[in-house]
């Protein structure tokens, strides 16, 4: 039992202290994108909400960027573009987990709270008194909330206001703020574009934006 608990302890240790070197995140795709279009020139189209938004211009840029990279073509101002593209983005609270010192972690997806203390139990040993089972003493336990970060992005005909592409990207963090996630989110969303239609696909990529 004690090589047990000291092996657990150790791997739980090395799970926990281990630094991710890769952004994970997924991504869900809806499109009818045509096979041949004559155009790739858009405009970002902003809800009233974002026209006075600081944080949501630093990543409109970020977005136009992306789409430079995947062939888009952003119009001069008064031009008439082939497309339009909307971006919005969310953050809420997911799971918490409890890690034990002495075994593996716990999660709690359904009670929303926030514990500090927990039983921990200690084998038995003859020079304790009373019944042979198991000791029990409240010790820390570490606390981590995660937090689910969001984004969608939707493409649709200027013209006719059809949509033609819906994507949305998601990952769960340790960081309440979605500023460091969106970068990565954004590229996520675009990384294979247009994709295939009504697929979901895990997507790593690399840490390594400042």
């Amino acid at each position: 039992m004690r090589h047990f608990l000291s092996a657990t302890a150790i791997s739980l240790g090395m799970l926990l202290s281990g630094c991710a070197t890769t952004f994970t995140g997924q991504v869900t795709t809806f499109h009818e994108w045509p096979q041949q279009l004559s155009s790739t020139s858009y405009i970002v189209e902003r809800l009233p909400a974002q026209e006075n938004n600081p944080e949501y211009k630093v990543y409109e840029e970020e977005l136009r960027q992306q789409l430079g990279l995947h062939g888009f073509q952003e119009v001069a101002a008064g031009a008439t573009p082939a497309l339009k593209v909307n971006m919005q983005y969310a953050t809420s609270p997911s799971e918490i987990q409890y890690s034990m010192p002495w075994g593996p972690s716990m999660m709690d997806p359904y009670w929303r709270l926030h514990f500090s203390r927990a039983y921990q139990f200690y084998p038995y040993s003859p020079y304790y008194f009373g019944s042979p089972f198991y000791m029990l003493r409240t010790s820390d336990v570490t606390v981590r909330r995660y937090y689910l970060h969001q984004l969608e992005i939707s493409i649709s005909d200027f013209s006719n206001g059809k949509k033609l592409a819906d994507i949305k990207a998601s990952t769960e963090q340790l960081n309440p703020n979605i500023t460091e996630s969106m970068p990565y989110l954004i590229e996520s969303a675009l990384k294979n574009f247009p994709g295939q239609n009504g697929s979901t696909t895990n997507v790593e990529i690399p840490l390594n934006k400042n």
